[in-house]
């Protein structure tokens, strides 16, 4: 009598089930995480940014002895920024994608621009605020003297 050997290799379908269903459930797990980390770290970025931009109006004004203007109503869609001032080529700053100004939080004095004079000092002190797609926000404080702080 013969008997004939069947070399079984590969996966049964149960098992390709079992695996696809297990990473298909870490997906849905690690996902919304991923996403949520972008936004956030888009946002910081942009905070960063504008944070560096405050800066450089103020330290340009001093060095050009006139002023520098931070404008927060250039777009309709509030996704961007610009800098101007005498001595000072216009500068515009697009925001990241799904980050914008909240003009509703942006104050400075009553204007959404806040200028820095020849001294280094805001004519109008103030507050911008930045907000993600996913809801988040952090606000830019700049007090009488100059000084910029990130809540």
């Amino acid at each position: 009598m013969l008997k004939v050997m069947h070399k079984n290799s590969g996966f049964t379908i149960m098992e390709l089930m079992t695996t696809i269903a297990i990473i298909a459930i870490l997906a849905a797990i690690a996902v919304p995480n991923m996403i949520s980390w972008r936004s956030g770290t888009k946002l910081q970025g942009a905070v960063e940014n504008l944070r560096g931009d405050l800066q450089l109006a103020k330290m340009k004004a001093v060095q050009e002895n006139g002023s520098v203007t931070v404008d927060f109503s250039v777009s309709a869609d509030n996704d961007e920024y610009q800098i101007s001032g005498s001595g000072l080529t216009t500068k515009t700053r697009q925001l990241p994608s799904g980050v914008r100004i909240d003009p509703g939080g942006t104050d400075f004095n009553g204007n959404d621009f806040v200028t820095f004079n020849n001294r280094g000092f805001p004519e109008n002190a103030g507050s911008v605020v930045i907000v993600s797609s996913g809801g988040e926000g952090q606000t830019i404080n700049l007090n009488r003297l100059g000084r910029i702080n990130i809540n």
